[in-house]
């Protein structure tokens, strides 16, 4: 008798439990438009895009962690020594203008602070650092005509980017969340370093 009376009392604590949890553990979607410029002489400021999948761990009110996976696409035009075409480079009148296609992949981490919440709308304050990698880049000049390079074709293909944003949250239901976050972003390891300007509106829901 007793030992049934203790299997009924762990089985309601457990639902007890489980009922009360606090979920804190998200994933999502986000999408990006992003106006990117490369670092440089008589550069060009041109629109991309991007997207990728969030991880999100929410323990406290005020502030939460987002990791993921992130494609990006970037283009602009710089003046710049055509090395990538095999030229041989003799003064430093021999740049010419090229325009680059860049994609790449990389792995975000941010963390957003919450510093005023009214009803569903909260204020997002959010610090960004991603470390990536360039998957795919396309030149293109006057003077040497196209090319395409791809994975170990790329030199330097690491990127390291951080970013500043401020945004807004919205609670559409009790776990789900659409947070829209415009921020400025700055490549700090890159031969090809862009400085952008993203606008990221990304969705996330409650797991557990």
């Amino acid at each position: 008798m007793m030992f049934k009376r203790a299997v009924y009392l762990a089985v309601f604590l457990m639902f007890s439990l489980t009922a009360g949890a606090q979920i804190n553990l998200y994933v999502g979607g986000n999408l990006q438009a992003n106006y990117s410029w490369l670092r440089g002489d008589e550069h060009t400021f041109e629109p991309g895009f991007g997207g990728g999948f969030s991880f999100v761990y929410w323990e406290y009110e005020y502030w939460f962690l987002k990791a993921g996976i992130n494609y990006n696409y970037k283009t602009s035009s710089v003046l710049d020594y055509p090395y990538d075409y095999g030229v041989t480079v003799d003064s430093p009148d021999d740049r010419v203008t090229i325009s680059y296609t860049e994609q790449s992949a990389g792995i975000p981490i941010t963390i957003y602070f919450r510093p005023y919440e009214k009803g569903p709308n909260t204020l997002l304050i959010a610090g960004m650092m991603q470390v990536g990698v360039v998957v795919g880049l396309k030149e293109n000049t006057e003077e040497y005509g196209e090319l395409v390079l791809k994975g170990t074709e790329i030199k330097a293909r690491t990127k390291t980017n951080l970013g500043i944003g401020v945004g807004y949250q919205r609670q559409l239901e009790q776990h789900l969340f659409l947070n829209i976050v415009p921020s400025f972003n700055v490549d700090l390891r890159s031969v090809r370093a862009y400085n952008s300007f993203i606008l990221t509106a990304e969705l996330i829901f409650g797991i557990y």
